[in-house]
């Protein structure tokens, strides 16, 4: 343990919660200065180029959660099912804002060692002279804004906006990053924003109204994070426990829902037809897998996120206002093309492809950047996906509609093979945060 952490150990909460409000304005502070200093690209947008354009990330919200009765809400929206290019925050935000991989961006774990440490351990982020969708909407006039509710994304992300807002979350909510945006974009004329709402994360603690809608039994204790995680044979205790754990994971999706139905209407009132992008950052594992993650994978992939790329984690909702065209697989890294597309503007080339075009027939899709254990890559091939770790020495096909475990035929299994980047194989080199920010992940549960 660091001399800092270590400092921070030592402080009551009371203390901490009262230095988190001025570190959070001294970080933001220097990201916006940051910002400040990048030589920024010339650019003009096209006439017909939206004024307002505002993406929302809903953290760990997977596609399958999202129906009529959860979420009305997002489920009017126009939109589909897409693949998360990064199976946890740090390399999935990095990809979207740069419509690249984790293996080109590079903000990704660059070690295939195995992982089971007790101390943090953060990727390196994308380099600094890597130009991002912030930076080439900046060049085309739009003032750029970052709300953060959480630390991860922060991290990744941070100085590639104007303006940067960092919440805590275990003092903050979706209504409070959502409404302290529309403070910021109202006296405003050409704007870009990036939201990252935090509430599915653990600990995941919605309003109490919603506990109580879900009826989830609040006497079963540490339901906001994770027990149970592995256990195979499941006790009656163990049962109950994932249960009332999965209510509470679709209550604060219901909340999130509420909070963004009462955004839109703010949003109408405040902007002249924006365009509006919902999606995830990668979706979030409920025991669906356990008896196979713990023999093929340690079980680092039973929960939670960052783990084996099963559907859960992998399949999130990308959703629009937009009438975007949605006749074949898609991939967030298909975001950042689509909004330059839409903005008449070009930066760097990039991996995905706009949505607003035509999109590759025989088309491949990736999931990397494993969090825990060895690195765990996907590669989707139309109906068939591939599961492989080098480390693990795994390699899995699957039937993609109803995930079910087959023979991939064998000319297409080589073709996804092929597909596959290289493995990490560098030294373990990490991002360094502050103590406080540390202690502050490890709420979020990255040990």
């Amino acid at each position: 343990m660091n001399l800092k952490r270590a400092l921070i150990e030592t402080l009551p909460p009371w203390a901490k919660r009262l230095l988190a409000a001025p570190y959070d304005r001294y970080q933001t502070r220097k990201a916006d200065a940051a910002f400040a200093e990048k030589a920024l690209p010339e650019l003009d947008p096209a006439d017909d180029a939206p004024d307002h354009i505002v993406c929302i990330v809903v953290d760990a919200l997977r596609a399958d959660y999202v129906d009529d009765e959860t979420t009305p809400y997002l489920a009017s929206l126009n939109g589909t099912d897409a693949v998360t290019p990064g199976a946890w925050t740090f390399p999935a935000v990095s990809s979207l804002l740069t419509g690249i991989y984790p293996h080109e961006h590079g903000a990704m774990k660059q070690t295939d060692e195995f992982d089971n440490s007790d101390g943090l351990s953060l990727p390196p982020r994308m380099d600094e002279d890597r130009v991002t969708l912030t930076e080439i909407l900046a060049g085309a006039g739009y003032d750029t804004y970052g709300g953060f509710g959480h630390d991860t994304p922060f991290v990744a992300v941070s100085g590639r906006f104007h303006d940067h807002a960092l919440y805590h979350k275990m003092n903050s909510d979706a209504d409070d990053v959502l409404e302290d945006y529309l403070e910021w974009v109202s006296d405003r004329t050409r704007t870009f924003a990036f939201l990252h709402l935090a509430d599915p994360h653990i600990p995941v603690d919605p309003p109490s109204e919603y506990w109580k809608k879900h009826d989830i039994d609040t006497s079963i204790d540490d339901l906001e994070n994770w027990r149970y995680r592995t256990d195979t044979d499941c006790s009656e205790d163990c049962q109950s426990y994932r249960e009332h754990r999965r209510r509470l994971y679709r209550a604060s999706v219901d909340y999130v829902d509420d909070a963004l139905s009462r955004f839109e209407t703010g949003l109408e009132n405040a902007l002249d037809d924006p365009l509006l992008i919902v999606t995830a950052d990668h979706g979030e594992a409920l025991w669906e897998q356990v008896e196979f993650d713990v023999e093929h994978f340690n079980g680092t992939g039973c929960v939670d996120h960052g783990g084996a790329p099963y559907e859960a984690l992998a399949r999130v909702p990308l959703l629009t206002n937009a009438d975007w065209t949605f006749d074949s697989d898609v991939s967030l890294i298909d975001i950042a093309p689509t909004i330059t597309d839409s903005v008449g503007v070009s930066g760097p080339e990039m991996t995905g492809h706009s949505l607003r075009g035509e999109i590759p027939e025989n088309r491949q899709l990736l999931v990397e950047g494993s969090l825990s254990g060895y690195e765990k890559k996907a590669v989707y091939d139309g109906a068939y996906k591939l599961i492989v770790s080098r480390g693990d020495d795994v390699e899995v096909g699957y039937e993609v509609s109803e995930e079910e475990l087959v023979d991939v035929p064998a000319d297409r299994r080589n073709t996804m093979i092929d597909a596959l980047p290289a493995w990490p194989d560098g030294t373990n080199v990490q991002t360094e945060v502050s103590g406080m920010v540390e202690d502050r992940l490890e709420q979020l549960g990255y040990r």
